[in-house]
């Protein structure tokens, strides 16, 4: 089946890099057609610490997809994410005239703007401005201003800044890889679009990423982005925990964690975690599984509860929780996460408005399906910021000339 038009994503994630080919469906949806991964070398908090190990890896992810879709690769769309990444509300506002008049797009435009001239870290630039609440002469909670009479215009919006360092050395790397860094999107948003749906942005949710090596959160209200983070601890630290605890090889734990993982104690029969402490080797069961993982995950999700900060309000995400990410797949995770937060949560692996095509391998693809979604022009109708005042980072006109078919 021939496509018009092909999308390329690459998730340059803690643990693997996932490279994915797709095509818009009929339906409105996306049509997978390949897929390749390998593991991520030289790659550490969001950024490459050796390039040459990373562009290798990243072609060698490229190269399986390429194979898998049977078609050749130029270029293709990436991820962000690490600790270099800030958030922060900034107001803006507009004085629209003497006289009211109705609101226009320059009017919204120039608050936007006023927003996002604020100073910011050295060395930093804004990757994402994202409109929450616009006040109108004094009227808060305004989601859409254009065309309602007004004299004073102001904005409260959500920024999100990153390292101008780690973008260049970014691009970089994939450009030494052999293949054109053709734009980006930030993970944890690109995430969120693929998995959350409309309803529940919505009507308020939290998303909680527990990837290898750190653990990411977005919180979307009225359909718009209202706070996002990540803390340094994942599924790679719970799966140490394993391995030191049962005095096994981190692959044997890997593979406790993902065929027997159990986080919360209460769901097995209790076991003094005092053998623990003994010499030898304890003997594997589902109490000592979770005398292990629940106090790491419980600490993981209290330092997300912690980074949240104030814009964690509990009445205002009446949608809950949903939880992804490899470090979610042990039993119990669910109710551990509604114990900490005090809030309904679900697990959601699989993401939404896939249609047809090559199923996706086992493993994490929400964040690549979400670049894919994104660079096809999906991300607004998807939750991901857009709108006036958008970074102009969003690609026109490069889909076609990123592949060749065979």
């Amino acid at each position: 089946m021939e496509h018009d038009q092909l999308i390329v994503a690459c998730d340059l994630g803690s643990t693997e890099f996932r490279v994915l080919v797709a095509a818009p469906s009929p339906e409105g949806g996306l049509t997978v057609l390949g897929t390749g991964s390998a593991e991520a070398a030289g790659f550490r908090d969001g950024d490459f610490v050796d390039v040459g190990s990373g562009s290798r890896s990243i072609a060698k992810a490229v190269r399986a997809a390429e194979a898998s879709a049977n078609v050749d690769i130029a270029g293709f769309c990436y991820g962000i994410s690490g600790s270099h990444l800030r958030s922060l509300w900034a107001r803006g506002q507009h004085k629209i005239g003497p006289n009211r008049r109705a609101v226009d797009a320059r009017d919204v435009e120039a608050v936007l703007e006023k927003a996002t001239s604020i100073a910011i870290p050295f060395d930093h630039a804004i990757l994402a401005s994202n409109p929450v609440s616009y006040t109108v002469d004094g009227i808060p909670g305004v989601v859409d201003p254009l065309d309602r009479p007004g004299s004073l215009l102001e904005v409260d919006a959500y920024l999100v800044t990153g390292s101008s360092s780690v973008q260049h050395n970014l691009e970089h790397t994939i450009e030494k890889s052999g293949y054109h860094a053709a734009s980006w999107h930030i993970d944890a948003l690109a995430t969120a679009s693929a998995l959350l749906s409309p309803q529940e942005r919505q009507e308020g949710v939290l998303l909680l990423d527990i990837g290898g090596l750190h653990t990411q959160w977005v919180i979307h209200r009225s359909g718009r982005i209202a706070g996002s983070g990540a803390v340094p601890w994942g599924g790679v630290h719970m799966t140490n925990d394993l391995a030191h605890g049962l005095r096994v090889s981190a692959a044997e734990a890997e593979t406790i964690k993902r065929q027997r993982g159990l986080a919360l104690r209460s769901l097995a029969e209790d076991v003094d975690p005092e053998v623990l402490f003994e010499e030898g080797e304890p003997d594997e069961s589902p109490g000592l599984v979770a005398a292990i993982l629940e106090p790491r995950l419980e600490e993981i999700v209290s330092l997300v509860k912690r980074d949240m900060g104030q814009d964690f309000q509990q009445s205002l995400l009446h949608r809950g929780v949903v939880v992804t990410g490899g470090g979610s797949r042990c039993a119990g995770t669910e109710q551990l996460i509604e114990e900490v937060l005090s809030l309904p949560a679900q697990r959601r692996l699989a993401p939404l408005g896939l249609s047809g095509g090559k199923p996706l391998p086992e493993g994490q693809w929400a964040t690549a399906v979400g670049l894919a979604f994104w660079a096809l022009g999906g991300g607004q109708d998807a939750g991901a910021e857009g709108g006036p005042g958008e970074p102009p980072h969003r690609p026109k006109g490069w889909l076609g000339g990123l592949f060749r078919r065979r």
